[in-house]
């Protein structure tokens, strides 16, 4: 790959990183629509005149480099937890389980595409989530979500900008 490529590309990726860690969890996509019907991938690709899957390829691996990172993270401070005696080994599986639970649910659908029956089960799971924490006196702001600071932000999240830190 040259170095003018290279370059543009990580450039890319660095502002799809901040661009995705603003959205949180959120599932910001770099290959939807920028609302003028062309995706930040095309609009790269088109204007350093670069291979199309070349940055898309980019994209997905910062991606998945962001989410392995932030289940990394998310186990050590459960673990952690565990260790210090906030959580159960119970509670903290139960966390996990609920997490993935979602994670599948809402990768189903990119948000704007997602129908009234997905949105409804992705609020019943992240309800029955809020009581189960709120019955077994589980702080989730503290231990759901990249650094303690909530995962799942926006309408109806769990955090977002002030949540407290662990």
């Amino acid at each position: 790959m040259n170095k003018r490529l290279r370059h543009v590309l990580l450039a890319g990726a660095a502002v799809a990183s901040i661009g995705l860690g603003v959205v949180g969890a959120g599932i910001a996509s770099a290959d939807s629509s920028t609302g003028s019907g062309t995706s930040l991938i095309d609009k790269l690709a088109t204007k350093f005149n670069l291979n199309r899957a070349d940055v898309a390829a980019v994209f997905t691996a910062d991606r998945q480099e962001h989410e392995a990172q932030r289940q990394a993270d998310q186990a050590a401070r459960l673990a952690q937890a565990v260790k210090d005696g906030k959580l159960t080994q119970a509670q903290a599986h139960y966390i996990t389980n609920a997490q993935k639970a979602l994670k599948t649910l809402m990768d189903a659908a990119s948000p704007d595409q997602q129908t009234d029956a997905q949105r409804q089960a992705i609020r019943a799971k992240m309800d029955a989530l809020r009581t189960w924490a709120q019955q077994n006196n589980v702080d989730l702001l503290r231990y759901v979500g990249p650094g303690g600071h909530g995962g799942f932000g926006g309408a109806g999240g769990f955090g977002g900008p002030g949540s407290p830190s662990n």
